[in-house]
């Protein structure tokens, strides 16, 4: 028999706390809508499989050790078969020295202690289930936002009606395979595993961005407050900006439009949903290494030379720097990318870094494994196709994150600043091996 079991905590940050997601910190200055911790318990026999989703733009392999570590001194034995996810919101906390070091102890602390408190809840909840599958798709929300531009460069964001584009670099996986569990005929789930990027709002105001607006949607069409996790997929190349249009699409009100049209696109499909019966669950997770990004001497020297040429290049009034500014060869911004490549060269690592990857999976039916990084679509794809599996969830942004991981191609196009080298950045290699590590998780035996 299936049980379930589901509780949230609300983890939205005090005033003042610095919004990560760009390149500089914001201090918030207000709260648009709550950020929120949701805990999922599964448990099949003396088996169990819980997936945690995080309102925050990451969570960095230190905080979700440190999640296992108290939930181990709670007593919950299963802290090793939980998948925990970021939706990747632009508009949430620091969890990690993201470009600077703006983490809030004691806001770490509050969701430490508020993980443990949802997955007790969530474990008292647990009743008799059924789970209800299905996959549809959106084809209208999502671009591939790097671009080949006709010089024959690969630029990302390269503006809105840039006549210099030529096509996008690479395509976008559509599907949203959908994941519902049901107790006495009342949806208590909605997990939608949806491939587009988390950054619509922009500014210094707390938001969950769109999922939360999807959730909001969804709860006022349905009627009751079912709860809703938008997972994200390999989206690390992939966003909501449509080139081929001049409208302003950053804003709270172009968060709400996607957040009603992802809904919109989800209701259709819970008439199509499909029982399925689960008389196993399970999880398999595997730490690989995960190397550093590395530079030649020639490429340090280009850097070094950029860096000088531009040593007094400022940003005007002091504003951050757009993705704009980097299609538009802005000094400052010429400049920046050639420190971040100096310090790439220049760092003193550890010998070794190390993530873990974690595959939850429910009988034959279906499966999610988790990739610490915000991967490119190509990666997302190679791991469902080669899946044994009918049905495949990606969690991006899981137990872990090392910024953006492309296929090795990806790297040799220039111009698009994913791929930028930096210090703390995946070596190119690395999407290859979250495709091989993937693909094993799925394959190994229950």
């Amino acid at each position: 028999m299936l049980e379930f079991g589901f509780a949230r905590e609300d983890i939205t940050p005090w005033y003042g706390i610095p919004l990560c997601g760009y390149f500089n910190p914001r201090p918030n200055r207000g709260v648009l809508d709550p950020l929120m911790l949701k805990a999922a318990v599964f448990r099949c026999g003396k088996d169990y499989a819980a997936i945690v989703s995080y309102d925050l733009c990451m969570l960095p392999r230190e905080i979700v050790l440190r999640f296992i570590a108290e939930l181990k001194k709670a007593g919950f034995a299963f802290a090793d078969q939980i998948l925990f996810c970021a939706t990747h919101t632009h508009t949430g906390p620091y969890m990690s020295a993201c470009f600077s070091d703006n983490t809030d102890a004691d806001y770490q602390a509050m969701v430490v202690e508020k993980t443990v408190s949802a997955i007790r809840r969530a474990v008292n909840a647990l009743a008799p289930a059924e789970l209800l599958v299905s996959k549809t798709e959106c084809r209208t929300l999502a671009y591939n936002r790097r671009y080949w531009m006709k010089n024959g460069t690969v630029l990302t964001n390269p503006g809105k009606l840039n006549p210099d584009i030529d096509r996008p670099e690479g395509t976008v996986d559509t599907d949203i395979p959908l994941l519902a569990v049901r107790q006495n005929g009342i949806y208590q789930l909605l997990l939608a595993n949806i491939v587009n990027h988390t950054d619509t709002i922009g500014g210094d105001f707390v938001s969950a961005d769109w999922p939360g607006r999807l959730e909001h949607e969804v709860q006022s069409r349905l009627g009751y407050n079912v709860p809703v996790i938008s997972m994200l997929g390999a989206q690390g190349n992939i966003n909501h900006f449509n080139v081929d249009t001049d409208a302003n699409q950053t804003s709270y009100e172009e968060a709400t439009r996607i957040g009603k049209a992802y809904a919109a696109v989800i209701l259709a499909a819970l008439y199509q949903l499909r029982s399925v019966k689960i008389d196993k669950i399970s999880t398999a997770s595997q730490t690989i290494e995960v190397p550093f990004m590395s530079v030649s001497d020639a490429e340090y020297e280009q850097a070094k030379a950029t860096a000088e040429k531009y040593k007094d290049a400022v940003m005007e009034a002091g504003r951050d720097f757009t993705s704009e500014d980097i299609a538009k060869k802005h000094p400052y911004v010429l400049k920046y990318f050639a420190e971040r490549l100096m310090q790439c060269h220049d760092a003193v690592h550890p010998d070794k870094r190390f993530e873990t990857m974690i595959a939850l999976k429910f009988g034959q039916e279906f499966a999610i494994v988790s990739l610490p990084a915000e991967p490119f679509t190509e990666i997302g794809l190679a791991i469902k196709e080669a899946s044994p599996f009918p049905l495949n969830f990606i969690a991006a942004l899981g137990m872990g994150e090392v910024g953006y991981v492309g296929l090795p191609e990806h790297y040799t196009h220039g111009g698009g600043y994913e791929t930028s080298p930096s210090a703390d950045k995946a070596g190119r290699e690395v999407g290859l091996s979250f495709i091989k590590t993937g693909i094993a998780l799925l394959n190994q035996k229950q």
